[in-house]
């Protein structure tokens, strides 16, 4: 069973790109939410949903949480991933939007 709830967890492109993130150090929400460019409650969301299942963790500091890669493998695990093209392809994508969004701003 918990096969399946991480198989569904990392289906979705935004807790791939969470995770992308994730591996770069530790981050808030605010961060997070911005670094993919969705509202704080939905990465609050995917955050908790990754926590859940033990591949993120959450350090509460103050009023914030911080929130790091829980385990070794699962940065390989997104290493691998992001070699896979379809997953390459999500991640250079935020990559862009995010070099868009800041020339925009500019």
């Amino acid at each position: 069973m918990k096969v399946e709830k991480i198989s569904k967890a990392i289906s979705d492109k935004n807790r791939i790109k969470i995770l992308n993130y994730l591996i770069k150090g530790p981050q808030n929400v605010s961060s997070v939410s911005e670094k993919i460019d969705i509202e704080e409650n939905l990465a609050s969301h995917h955050l908790r949903i990754l926590a859940n299942l033990n591949m993120i963790k959450g350090t509460k500091k103050g009023r914030e949480v911080i929130y790091t890669i829980n385990r070794p493998k699962i940065i390989s695990l997104v290493k691998d991933l992001i070699k896979n093209p379809f997953i390459n392809e999500i991640v250079q994508e935020v990559i862009s939007e995010k070099k868009k969004s800041t020339k925009t701003r500019n």
